[in-house]
């Protein structure tokens, strides 16, 4: 409800703004922590081993980090500045336009079948990562919700002693993972694809359907040279 109405507003009871909330925010955040689950069990992954140097990971990990650390700063920000809708509205978009519609979809074969290598051990750890960070950011605004979240993920790994989310500590933004570059370069991937998808929405053309080329306009020497990364 508080991502759903204006600071300003009365805050209203509204089932339908609940059942949105519900639908866009939580369903999607429960379909990601599902996946996790379902190939985490297949694999026996309880985040035994040691972390991945973030260096040796593939560039779309280091970009999700790169995003989640921006994400802490900004949050913890917004609490501060008793803030709760603009923070609620950005743990939403990084769940939906990050970590669900672009790191999970893009990286599903690497959690797949075949050995545990050290790409998938990867992939699994930043997944991870995510999830526990993002539980306790909307620990504040989501109280039941985060703390299920939370003691499912530490119930397997026992990665934190806490036995509840609001006894954990706040997520600290680690600058040395914040990308800037890598952040913007991604975002302007993530605006292309949904520029073709709009486009083949429009005309009719399905998704798995080839194109032949597609041009891009740019209008800077500088988004020629990002787009061409």
């Amino acid at each position: 409800m508080i991502t759903n109405s204006s600071p300003w507003d009365n805050l209203k009871f509204d089932v339908e703004g609940i059942e949105e909330v519900r639908r866009k925010f939580f369903g999607t955040l429960y379909n990601t922590y599902s996946f996790f689950a379902l190939y985490a069990n297949v694999d026996g992954f309880e985040y035994k081993e040691a972390d991945v140097a973030v260096a040796d990971r593939p560039e779309i990990d280091r970009w999700v980090l790169s995003v989640l650390n921006t994400l802490i700063k900004e949050v913890d920000t917004c609490y501060n500045d008793y803030e709760p809708t603009k923070a609620g509205r950005l743990i939403s978009d990084f769940v939906n336009d990050n970590l669900s519609n672009w790191f999970v979809r893009l990286n599903r074969k690497r959690f797949w079948g075949g050995e545990f290598t050290q790409d998938k051990l990867s992939a699994y750890q930043t997944l991870y990562t995510c999830l526990e960070t993002v539980a306790k950011l909307m620990a504040p605004i989501s109280p039941f919700y985060a703390d299920r979240l939370y003691t499912d993920l530490i119930g397997v790994t026992g990665r934190e002693d806490r036995v509840s989310v609001h006894l954990a500590k706040f997520p600290i933004c680690c600058e040395e993972m914040i990308d800037k570059e890598l952040e913007v370069r991604m975002k302007m991937a993530q605006d292309v694809t949904s520029m073709v998808l709009a486009l083949r929405r429009k005309v009719n053309i399905k998704v798995r359907q080839p194109l032949q080329c597609i041009m891009i306009p740019v209008v800077t020497k500088s988004k020629k040279h990002t787009l061409k990364l």
